[in-house]
């Protein structure tokens, strides 16, 4: 049993080192758009977001969510909003999980993701947070602890938002 879970994690190390790689060797310095790698990864996270949801407390909040419809429509055309949700992810709530395997590889592959979607379709950095945002994070810190907890539980929305994503990626 542990030497297939050193094996996958061996797997899943390699799959990011080569899809991190894969990014610098581009010429001048541009990262080239990888939409296989990006699904791949995005597969990957549907496991560790599972294992993520079982290791926090149930998500009882069932007349709030942090990731709506129209967020979804945002995310879909607006980098920006892309961006940031991913940035929102990896800030707030993967930042309070402590230490575990989990946790990195999760914070890894949101930061893989992050950089190659914007390989793919490139856009001005925002220095404003859009209002999608600013209300995803507003409910979050709301929420307080229990917010973590939602956003965790809530990957099974995001995810399939990340992956739609990128199956619009030519």
């Amino acid at each position: 049993m542990k030497v297939c879970s050193v094996l996958r994690w061996g797997h899943i190390a390699l799959l990011l080192c080569l899809f991190a790689a894969e990014g610098k060797r581009s010429p001048a310095g541009k990262h080239g758009c990888r939409k296989g790698l990006l699904s791949q990864v995005t597969q990957n996270l549907y496991g560790k977001a599972t294992g993520l949801k079982s290791s926090v407390p149930k998500d009882l909040i069932k007349n709030t969510r942090l990731l709506k419809k129209t967020t979804k429509v945002l995310f879909m055309t607006n980098c920006s909003v892309r961006d940031q949700l991913l940035s929102f992810y990896v800030k707030y709530v993967f930042s309070h999980l402590g230490a575990r395997s989990d946790k990195l590889y999760v914070i890894t592959a949101f930061q893989v993701l992050q950089a190659n979607m914007s390989a793919c379709h490139p856009c001005a950095p925002s220095t404003r947070l859009s209002s999608a945002v600013k209300n995803v994070k507003k409910t979050f810190l709301k929420l307080g602890e229990k917010g973590i907890h939602k956003a965790i539980h809530e990957l099974d929305i995001l995810l399939p938002w990340i992956q739609a994503y990128i199956q619009t990626i030519v």
